[in-house]
């Protein structure tokens, strides 16, 4: 192979298809796309169990993909299953199965990490996206086994919430059903009505959304019943309503002959139509595009432009702190408590770089960790560390991982000293690398949220002298008195110098 080039893959199983997409490094450039498709779905949908003659269908499909890598002598490659693969009972057996017959090595990728990739996509690919979402705008992503919502105010990403209800799943759910019910497509109706109700009542803002960009996996089907092949399209509420009619009327031989649907996609026909007119109704949409973007785009583009040196990190991270913010703000965490906080605890984590030795993305848990961890004061002041903990595990904060989530609902739990003694209660289910993670990213918390003991942010800057390597001088300017904040320190430092050998002493200096 030529030197000037440089390929690498990336590889996502999902409930329906294995997508392949190859680029070359070098020229920043796709050179491959291709999907196989899998039976994954039926399985994880109605039984929650992947059979064996299922896992024979993936590793041959795998076999193949192995073969497209040989060809273009492919070794750097990223492998994920998507949640729906998660779901099944015997996933992680499954995994095992697959690793040791293929040889690839498969991660998992979270629900919240699939949104933000998606977001991803759009951002970069979507012709006059940033135009687009000047109006109110929902990026709706369905796939056969969720619906997944982003929203856009003003040209900022604002919330994502997602909804297990796609076509397939909707499908495998009722199906048991059907042959006894004469009106099945009205039961059908009814059920995604009730499943919708409160998912749409809780959304911010929903009456006022202008536009809607659908994409996903299931796109391709209504790109069938439109009977376009381009990559992206611009519809009307009428296109849908009047696709939503015709659906419901339509036959399987018609849509296989007419519309060229798959005989493997006929029983998401109409469950898909009827999901997103559903949600439309409930919209003011004004402009729909139907665009071909998947999650998988959004990792290749990532792994384009991470080469190409483009700062395209920080703006997924950026995304995540506006979810952890909206949590946030959901909660009614006050706000000039939290931005104190979040302040220090980034401050803290920067000067004791040489003796925590975290890296960037675990700074990150940790800022989202001071920007949640008083969530549970909505539930309870009292305990609210334990209530902050249930709450976080049970929420989405957009491209976090399943471990991540725990992670930051961990370090916010155990940012109180009063959960010092169930410290390692919970911990036996992360690694030992992320029990550390977690027991010093808490260690920095504790610190960070004791110089706001008062809630009165009396602390105007603070500065960090480690020249005693056995102690941590905060110089801090103030314009009054830190008893609180003193008594505070004290308290939460005793955790904090046993986890690093270094004991925090507080300094100020009364400024008027």
């Amino acid at each position: 192979m030529p030197n000037e080039y440089n390929f690498s893959a990336v590889i996502v199983m999902g409930s329906q298809n294995i997508y392949v997409q190859i680029v070359d490094i070098n020229n920043a450039s796709l050179i491959e796309n291709a999907h196989y498709d899998i039976d994954l779905g039926e399985d994880v949908f109605s039984d929650r169990f992947i059979a064996g003659d299922t896992v024979n269908e993936i590793v041959s499909s795998l076999e193949v993909v192995k073969n497209l890598l040989l060809d273009y002598q492919v070794s750097d490659y990223q492998f994920f299953a998507t949640n729906a693969f998660h779901e099944a009972r015997n996933s992680e057996f499954v995994r095992d199965q697959l690793q040791k017959r293929t040889n690839f090595e498969i991660n998992w990728i979270s629900q919240s990490q699939e949104s933000l990739y998606r977001n991803l996509a759009t951002n970069f690919y979507l012709k006059d996206f940033k135009k687009i979402v000047r109006d109110n705008t929902l990026l709706i992503d369905i796939s056969s086994g969720n619906i997944e919502l982003m929203g856009y105010k003003n040209g900022d990403f604002i919330y994502s919430k997602t909804l297990s209800l796609g076509p397939l799943r909707v499908y495998e759910t009722m199906s048991d059903v059907k042959p006894d019910i004469s009106n099945f497509n009205e039961v059908l109706h009814d059920y995604i009505d009730s499943q919708l109700l409160e998912f749409v009542r809780l959304l911010p803002n929903i009456e006022s959304t202008k536009n809607v960009i659908l994409l996903g996996s299931s796109v391709t089907i209504l790109k069938l019943l439109f009977g376009t092949n381009k990559d992206t399209n611009k519809l009307t509420m009428k296109d849908f309503d009047n696709l939503y009619h015709k659906m419901r009327r339509v036959n399987d031989q018609e849509l296989t002959h007419r519309y060229k649907i798959d005989e493997n996609d006929l029983s998401q026909v109409v469950p898909l139509v009827t999901i997103i007119h559903e949600l439309l109704d409930r919209l003011s949409v004004q402009k729909i595009w139907l665009s071909s973007l998947k999650f998988i785009d959004g990792l290749t583009c990532e792994l384009i432009e991470d080469k190409q040196e483009n700062n395209i990190q920080q703006m997924l991270n950026n995304q995540t702190l506006v979810s952890a913010k909206n949590m946030a703000k959901q909660y009614n965490v006050e706000p000039k408590h939290q931005a104190m906080v979040e302040k220090f605890a980034l401050k803290l984590f920067d000067s004791l770089e040489d003796i925590h030795g975290l890296d960037d993305r675990q700074r990150l848990l940790l800022q989202v960790s001071s920007i949640v961890d008083d969530v549970g004061n909505f539930v309870n002041n009292y305990n609210h560390y334990a209530h902050s903990e249930y709450v976080i595990k049970n929420s989405e904060i957009l491209g976090l991982s399943n471990i991540e989530l725990i992670m930051v609902a961990m370090i916010s739990r155990y940012h109180s000293h009063s959960a010092t003694s169930s410290i390692f209660k919970m911990l036996d289910k992360l690694s030992i690398s992320d029990r550390m993670v977690v027991i010093k990213l808490a260690a920095i918390l504790r610190i960070a949220d004791s110089l706001d003991a008062s809630r009165l942010q009396k602390v105007r800057t603070i500065d960090i002298n480690l020249d005693d390597p056995t102690k941590l001088i905060i110089y801090v300017t103030t314009d009054d008195e830190l008893t609180l904040e003193t008594l505070n320190l004290n308290r939460k430092g005793a955790f904090f110098e046993s986890v690093f050998g270094i004991k925090p002493i507080l300094k100020g200096e009364i400024r008027q």
